[in-house]
């Protein structure tokens, strides 16, 4: 029986990391090894198999598992930029400069590059829709700011509540990764960097040369995004399939399992 015992530590552990392989460890003074394969049992992306196996006294056990992970979409976020209201280039009351300024000319709209890279007034975007969960679910899932306590650098899935009325200041010579969750208003600037998805439910100004990495989405209606200095939007599908996986790992069931 120690053997199984130690096989089960194995996928527990196994099941813990996803999508990482192989897990090895031990439960107190026994091995176990596990590995993990995408897609084998199940053809579908949010299906994964795990065996673990396990020796003890010259006793091998192994236990397999399917385990279904959330579900995303990568395709629901074709924009460097997305906001449901006006944005700016250039500065409020001025708006004058082009919207290439600002976002990676060897991914959006210079031939033979086709793919549109920001859209503005986009009254359709929806989390739910985007994500494939509700807020309130995301939110419950996140590790929690404050405007108060907000480190900036930052990995995994993050909310931030910004006090009603004021505005998050994300400035300086750091660095973040994930998704981001913003409860109100923020402005960037500096040298930040984000790899990632931001999801901004206030509104949104940049400013520096802050550079963001994969989606940014400003869902407020109530004002004009403002944009100036040299930050720069870049689309990037990676960065975006690697932040929705902090949420689609989140939710982890197990399928089925059975001893070989």
């Amino acid at each position: 029986m120690r053997a199984f015992w130690t096989a089960e530590a194995g996928l527990a552990e196994a099941i813990k990391n996803l999508p990482s392989s192989p897990n090895d460890g031990y439960l107190g003074a026994y091995y176990y090894h596990s590995e993990t394969d995408n897609k084998r049992t199940i053809s579908a992306n949010d299906y994964y198999d795990i065996s673990s196996t396990s020796t003890v006294g010259g006793t091998s056990r192994t236990i397999h598992a399917v385990v279904k992970t959330g579900t995303t979409d990568p395709s629901k976020f074709q924009y460097g930029l997305q906001a449901a209201n006006d944005l700016c280039f250039g500065g409020a009351g001025s708006c004058n400069k082009a919207p290439e300024d600002f976002l990676d000319p060897d991914i959006c709209g210079t031939p033979p590059n086709t793919h549109l890279c920001w859209k503005e007034e986009d009254k359709a975007i929806n989390f739910r829709d985007m994500f494939g969960y509700e807020l309130s679910t995301v939110q419950g899932l996140a590790t929690h700011y404050t405007s108060a306590t907000f480190p900036g650098t930052v990995s995994g899935l993050s909310w931030v509540d910004v006090d009603p009325g004021s505005t998050l200041m994300v400035t300086g010579d750091l660095e973040g990764s994930g998704l981001l969750i913003i409860n109100g208003n923020v402005h960037f600037g500096g040298t930040y960097q984000f790899h990632g998805i931001v999801y901004v439910l206030g509104t949104m100004t940049a400013r520096g040369t802050f550079d963001a990495y994969g989606s940014m989405v400003v869902a407020s209606t109530s004002d004009v995004d403002s944009i100036n200095g040299t930050p720069d939007f870049h689309w990037s599908e990676a960065d975006i399939i690697s932040a929705l996986q902090h949420l689609a790992f989140s939710t982890k069931v197990i399928v089925s399992w059975w001893e070989f």
